[in-house]
């Protein structure tokens, strides 16, 4: 069985990320963007901050301890500088760049790239730093993350929305159309309803973030213990958990 793990990135991962951002932008892309050498350009780019493509921005998906994949994602409020800061190292190396059209804006945590090594796919490691990123997002305080998914790449496609990304519009990247989905909550893999009845049943699916159940007005019910502190769970709530072991109540 894979134990998957993800991490922030550091600079040590800075040929994974680059490798990463060239897969999700595509050769042809990568080259208009970066020159011939645009690896060597984009690692420049993730070793330095400020820069949309830096490893601050990353975080980095480990099978069994081994770096399997990246994602970044940032505020898109911070298109520009981020964007100004990736120009200015890409034009010591190709001053003959071409930048695509937005792909981002306020108000949206935006995924930037993504990708796992073609050896780990097919084993959830793709879901699990998807579900991170939503989740460090949403952490942060954006309503929205987003992404953007070109309208060819089903397989893509299909993997977002079954973590909770809806389409909602087209942007155009690098000539290319895509499609641009959001999603406003964290996917919930697993979920059970309280009933006031089955505590057992609870506490084998909380482990130990639940306490042991009380009655408030006639009522049953439980303390959710998350990061921040304490979820109430009255009868009739249903207990949500994601891929990374995070709770929460609807």
């Amino acid at each position: 069985m894979e134990d998957i793990k993800i991490r922030p990135a550091s600079e040590a991962d800075a040929k994974l990320i680059a490798r990463v951002v060239a897969m999700a932008m595509g050769e042809e892309s990568a080259t208009i963007l970066c020159g011939a050498e645009y690896m060597k350009v984009l690692e420049q780019i993730v070793l330095t901050e400020g820069t949309q493509y830096s490893y601050r921005n990353a975080l980095i998906a480990e099978v069994n301890g081994e770096p399997a994949g990246a994602v970044l994602g940032y505020d898109g409020a911070l298109l520009e500088p981020l964007r100004s800061a990736t120009v200015s190292v890409i034009k010591k190396s190709f001053p003959g760049y071409s930048l695509p059209d937005d792909e981002t804006q306020a108000g949206e945590f935006y995924i930037d790239s993504f990708g796992v090594l073609p050896q780990f796919r097919g084993h959830g490691v793709g879901k699990r730093l998807l579900m991170a990123m939503t989740g460090k997002g949403l952490a942060l305080g954006c309503s929205r993350v987003g992404l953007i998914v070109d309208v060819e790449n089903p397989g893509a496609s299909s993997l977002y929305c079954a973590c909770g990304f809806e389409d909602v519009g087209e942007k155009l990247f690098f000539g290319h159309k895509m499609r641009h989905m959001q999603c406003t909550h964290l996917f919930a893999e697993d979920r059970i309803l309280y009933t006031g009845l089955n505590y057992p049943q609870v506490q084998e699916f909380c482990g130990d973030k639940i306490l042991a159940p009380y009655i408030c007005m006639g009522f049953s019910m439980l303390s959710l213990i998350v990061p921040d502190g304490f979820l109430t769970v009255n009868e009739g709530d249903t207990i949500c958990r994601d891929g990374l072991g995070n709770y929460w109540v609807e």
